[in-house]
């Protein structure tokens, strides 16, 4: 590789990483300007649709004395009926209690269909996994998670669950009930 080559490398390496700090702050302003739950989930649905590439979404909170996850509020798609507990299945569920998000980049469903890419990515606050972000399709365009995806993620586990369910909350079931 010559001079020229690695320095046209190094400059689509910059941009790229510019780019993934920009959407990295950009998300983070978002959600800390959050004035109250519902302006969290709207900008919630903003950052999935616009730098994670899906309108598909789903926010599951956790009922830690149920030991399970309940639908809070979904856009782009019914998930009444959806089982988040079989889509993620026992080592996905463990995974999220610890605070570590599960990707699937492509899986098939019970006919042996492809299905899109997924994601579920746990939201905690004051330490603890209080929700599960599940992402169940991607736009068109979008082939797949890149790693710059991954570093949003990360920011949503740590970041989302303040403006979402509070900062004082010991669990997302608390402050759906009001309590």
């Amino acid at each position: 590789m010559n001079a020229n080559d690695q320095g046209a490398a190094t400059a689509k390496v910059s941009v790229a990483e510019s780019m993934t700090e920009m959407r990295l702050v950009t998300a983070r302003k978002r959600l800390a300007a959050s004035c109250d739950q519902q302006d969290a989930l709207e900008g919630l649905r903003e950052i999935v649709g616009t730098f994670l590439g899906s309108e598909e979404v789903g926010l599951f909170t956790l009922d830690r004395g149920a030991a399970s996850f309940q639908l809070f509020w979904s856009f782009g798609v019914d998930l009444e009926n959806y089982d988040l507990h079989k889509a993620l299945g026992r080592a996905g569920r463990e995974r999220m209690m610890r605070g570590e998000y599960h990707v699937d980049i492509t899986g098939h469903d019970r006919r042996g269909k492809e299905e899109p890419a997924h994601a579920f990515i746990p939201i905690k606050a004051n330490g603890r996994t209080v929700a599960v972000l599940a992402i169940l399709g991607l736009l068109p365009q979008k082939n797949g998670f890149d790693r710059s995806d991954f570093e949003l993620f990360a920011l949503l586990t740590n970041e989302a669950g303040a403006p979402l369910f509070g900062e004082t909350s010991s669990s997302a079931r608390e402050m759906k009930a009001g309590k």
